[in-house]
């Protein structure tokens, strides 16, 4: 006759066994709603989950990450994770913060690393005034992403650097454009959503972008904004701009710009303002269309 305990433990060891038959892929997805050291943790549960967490294509990297240990134990780390990493990783999360910026030359590594194993969705963030910016390296510019997402960044292309190709989703907070006329134009011929908040130098940007349905630029200044020219952006649906100030009366002329860059966008269907800009904006789309 098996005693309580004894019931206990089968019960525990069938549940576990429910646990270790899950397909892979749904263990992963498990995972990606975990730190990857709680994911680590998780090998222990089973020889059959013991290397499954090396295999997960979805890395995330947050301040959580390493709230226990030092820097240098941190990079280490990450080292080792991604040294012991097999398979393709396809998602990958940083926050810059937990680097200090001497130690950059180290995410220039990983990024090379990645830029080898099928990457195609990169979030880095960087809080504004916590760490010194961030410059990309080459190897990302040259990377297939379909996601990417920039947080207080150095974006200088090189001067071979055609576009990215895949990209769907573009997003840049803060980052500082370095740009010349070698590397001012920016190729996305996939692109749907592109985002610019609290951005700078983005002067003279061309941007090509046929399929775009969604632009917004929050806080770039709309004198800064003006500088941009679209090339066949004509499908952008809805187009939201909210300004660093509200357009002075002697400042109106730089509206007007935003005016012209409407007209280039004919298909939009919402188009957002902030309150002021807006009533100005409607004179002066008046204006504009009665010459």
């Amino acid at each position: 006759m098996m005693t309580n305990s004894h019931k206990r433990l089968q019960d525990g060891k069938n549940k576990l066994d429910r646990l270790t038959d899950l397909p892979i892929n749904v263990i992963h997805e498990i995972q990606e709603y975990m730190t990857v050291e709680d994911a680590a943790r998780m090998s222990v549960l089973s020889s059959k989950w013991r290397h499954i967490w090396v295999s997960n294509p979805t890395l995330r990297i947050s301040t959580d990450f390493c709230r226990k240990g030092k820097q240098s134990s941190t990079i280490d780390i990450i080292n080792r994770i991604l040294l012991h990493h097999y398979g393709p990783i396809k998602t990958f999360l940083l926050d810059l913060s937990i680097i200090n910026p001497s130690k950059h030359s180290v995410i220039d590594l990983w990024m090379l690393h990645l830029s080898r194993n099928g990457l195609v969705d990169l979030t880095l963030m960087n809080p504004r005034n916590l760490n010194a910016p961030y410059k990309l390296p080459s190897y990302v510019y040259g990377m297939e992403l379909e996601q990417l997402s920039l947080s207080s960044c150095i974006f200088k292309p090189p001067c071979n650097f055609g576009g990215f190709n895949k990209l769907k989703s573009l997003e840049f907070v803060g980052v500082t454009f370095e740009l010349d006329v070698a590397t001012s134009f920016l190729s996305v011929p996939n692109l749907l959503d592109l985002m610019f908040m609290q951005c700078s130098g983005l002067h003279h940007l061309n941007i090509y972008a046929p399929e775009l349905l969604r632009l917004k630029f929050s806080h770039c200044g709309i004198d800064t904004i003006k500088w941009i020219s679209f090339k066949d952006c004509r499908k952008v649906k809805i187009f939201a701009v909210i300004p660093q100030l509200e357009v002075s009366q002697n400042r109106q002329h730089e509206a007007m710009d935003l005016a012209k860059l409407l007209n280039s966008l004919p298909e939009i269907g919402a188009f957002i303002l902030d309150g002021y800009s807006l009533k100005v904006r409607w004179q002066l789309i008046s204006l504009h269309r009665s010459e």
